[in-house]
């Protein structure tokens, strides 16, 4: 039973981290196509070290469109829902880095 509820905690982990490479991902690639932001090279850096902790390359791969979409939304329009998403999440993959 024990290693069971590890194993849950675990890849609960492990899909809050590829969320997080996601998000970094497609703060890159919207940072590499536009004008409004730069750190293109350090959310990419940021992007692989969650993804290689992840271990989830389908996870990140599913999710880096829409945190593409996410940040555009967030930046170009001033989308307030996106902005709160984004900010939730940053506070979680601060939270990741951290341990």
């Amino acid at each position: 039973m024990l290693g069971a509820a590890l194993l849950l905690v675990s890849l609960g982990s492990a899909e809050r981290l590829a969320t997080c490479a996601a998000l970094w991902h497609g703060y890159a690639d919207y940072a590499e196509v536009s004008a409004y932001l730069d750190r293109e090279a350090e959310a990419r850096g940021m992007a692989r070290a969650f993804a290689r902790r992840a271990d989830l390359p389908g996870a990140v791969a599913d999710q880096r469109e829409g945190m593409f979409l996410m940040v555009r939304a967030m930046i170009e329009d001033g989308d307030e829902t996106s902005r709160d998403l984004f900010e939730r999440q940053m506070q979680d993959c601060e939270a990741l880095r951290a341990d």
